[in-house]
């Protein structure tokens, strides 16, 4: 359990660094489920709950001052603790939500109260033009602030917190846990409203028709429809560089 417990915080801890990097969306939780099935010896169960998980988190993306739930706690632990239960998808999706939304205040308070320390020796070091200072106090604040606290909580929590949530979940009434599992059935599709409700327009609604059409009636597995989609994509793309292309050379006849 202990090791298990250091190996999940270093998921967490190393999934963050593409903050500090360059995003790559090992942050995920179709990824971070897959990690975590992979240390706790469920590497099926984990890529399931990952898939499972980031399609509740597909449309949790940062606008503005408006911040979502923490996608990396919430994936990493929600999966971790479905697989120490055996629950399966149900705690995953009951639990991931309410550990993100609570990781985000502590994130907050990290931010707010320790990152502009290491933004103002960075901009001292940009004033005295040692840029190889800057980009010191660019990774170590994000360890320090982003990393090293979702290890560590993640570590904790999953060590500590298996048995209590075996005890909490044996208690929970029969129909509450068939609650759940039927949770985990419609919640994924509000993730997936809540991307539909950003990328949808006038132009893409014909798309999404087409792959509802092809998945309900054509029955095409979504793999098929994905690569259908892809090359649908490719194709698109390439019609309107040739376009571009002709509109250049009829411009460029000119006698006169």
């Amino acid at each position: 359990m202990l090791v298990q417990a250091i190996l999940i915080g270093l998921i967490a801890m190393f999934v963050t660094f593409e903050w500090m990097f360059g995003t790559n969306l090992g942050s995920r939780p179709i990824i971070t489920g897959m990690l975590v099935g992979l240390v706790m010896g469920d590497l099926k169960t984990g890529i399931i709950l990952g898939a499972t998980l980031e399609m509740v988190f597909i449309g949790s993306i940062t606008l503005g001052a408006a911040v979502p739930p923490d996608v990396i706690t919430g994936g990493v632990l929600g999966a971790a603790f479905a697989i120490s239960t055996g629950k399966g998808a149900d705690v995953a999706l009951a639990l991931a939500f309410p550990i993100a939304t609570l990781y985000l205040v502590v994130d907050n308070v990290l931010t707010l109260g320790i990152l502009p320390f290491f933004l103002h020796k960075a901009d001292n070091y940009i004033e005295k033009g040692d840029f190889k200072g800057m980009e010191r106090m660019h990774i170590l604040g994000g360890f320090v602030v982003k990393s090293l606290p979702r290890g560590i909580i993640c570590a904790v929590a999953f060590y500590l917190g298996t048995p209590v949530m075996n005890q909490v979940l044996e208690a929970i009434p029969e129909f509450v846990q068939n609650g759940l599992v039927a949770a985990a059935g419609f919640i994924p599709a509000l993730g997936i409203a809540l991307l539909a409700q950003m990328i949808l327009s006038k132009k893409t609604m014909v798309y999404f028709i087409l792959g509802f059409a092809l998945a309900a009636y054509l029955k095409i597995p979504m793999l098929g429809i994905a690569m259908m989609a892809g090359c649908l994509a490719v194709i698109l793309v390439q019609m309107q560089g040739t376009q571009k292309v002709a509109v250049q050379e009829v411009e460029d006849d000119d006698d006169f």
